[in-house]
């Protein structure tokens, strides 16, 4: 395994690491993100959140390839997810599982109380997702979305 890689192996068994993202990991993301939402975010908008955060973007990636992303931050204490999607072959086999695990991992070590997302009210299967992940309802915040639609604000509680 390459150097680059050994602080970032999530599971062995699987071959599946998560590391930081590069500049040259955008067009696959790009992909994910277009099979993934119907208002993906744009090359430019993931360049400059990778300018911002760049130990807070992370990729999942296999001997196939890079099978999904996590975006996150700290703000006020707490740690924000700004963006999750796995590959759509990826799903159900715990590529996002992964994430969620490094993202939390991420949140502990820079003192965080807590994690927050937004998620749209309609995306049944990735609200499932994140309840299994410990994430619990906090409110609706209307008209979040560029068509208009709510998201739910979805919290979770980070023990020391």
């Amino acid at each position: 395994m390459p150097q680059q890689y050994s602080n970032y192996l999530t599971s062995p068994k699987s071959g599946v690491v998560v590391r930081k993202a590069t500049a040259g990991d955008i067009p696959r993301i790009v992909r994910i993100e277009s099979e993934s939402f119907k208002d993906p975010y744009s090359p430019l908008l993931l360049m400059n959140l990778l300018s911002l955060y760049p130990t807070g973007f992370l990729v999942a990636e296999s001997h196939q390839g890079i099978l999904g992303y996590i975006i996150v931050r700290i703000v006020g204490g707490k740690g924000h997810i700004i963006g999750l999607a796995t590959d759509e072959k990826s799903r159900g086999k715990g590529v996002g599982s992964l994430l969620v695990k490094k993202a939390m991992k991420y949140f502990k070590t820079r003192s965080a109380k807590g994690a927050w997302l937004e998620v749209r009210t309609s995306n049944k299967s990735a609200l499932r997702f994140y309840e299994k992940q410990g994430f619990q309802p906090l409110r609706i915040i209307k008209g979040y979305y560029g068509d208009g639609e709510d998201a739910l604000l979805l919290y979770h509680h980070l023990l020391a």
